[in-house]
């Protein structure tokens, strides 16, 4: 099984937005691990970590709990479990269309097209977070082209076009894109619904 747990929060003026959104992904993990796990840390002990190969975390006393924590403007996200678990959430928002002859295959592009104001813009952070979330899964980080694989978002879901991997996909407040993806299939579940 995956949970997910997913939390608001403010910056105060002043505050480094990285550290604050690095503190704020830790803070859920070590929720999880507590919760789920019985496992405690303690304040002020940073949660042993260690960066696998192309940098994907895994906690260094127990291999067999696979995590992964996303961040954007106001929203945190972790992923927490007994599968390799990918997540990705991302604030909607303009972005330059450039980007998308590297980040989107044929296929997508094609999907994109078709789509006119609003509809781009959430359809291609759908994509961005899924692309990211599946990297993240597989270990990989963005080390391959992300035009090799596709997602196709259709009325019954979103699927992918490497076999057997899992994938789900939220709009949270009607201002966030939630991705998650896994290697192998299991129960997912969210610690609370935003």
């Amino acid at each position: 099984m995956i949970k997910v747990y997913v939390e608001e929060f403010d910056l105060t003026e002043g505050e480094n937005k990285r550290e604050r959104e690095h503190r704020e992904g830790e803070l859920l993990l070590r929720k999880g691990l507590k919760k789920d796990y019985g496992i405690d840390y303690g304040d002020g002990i940073p949660v042993p970590v260690l960066k696998g190969g192309h940098g994907k975390p895994q906690l260094k006393d127990y291999p067999h709990i696979f995590h992964n924590i996303s961040h954007t403007d106001g929203l945190a996200a972790c992923g927490l479990g007994d599968v390799p678990v990918g997540i990705d959430v991302e604030l909607i928002r303009p972005f330059s269309e450039k980007i998308i002859r590297k980040v989107m295959s044929e296929q997508e592009k094609e999907q994109f097209g078709k789509l006119k104001g609003e509809e781009r813009t959430a359809f291609f952070f759908k994509i961005w977070t899924l692309k990211e979330s599946y990297v993240k899964a597989a270990g990989w980080g963005i080390t391959i082209p992300l035009t090799d694989f596709s997602f196709y978002l259709g009325p019954e879901g979103v699927t992918c076009s490497v076999p057997g991997v899992q994938v789900v996909q939220y709009c949270l407040k009607e201002r966030y894109i939630l991705s998650l993806c896994l290697l192998e299939q299991t129960e997912i579940c969210f610690d609370k619904i935003l």
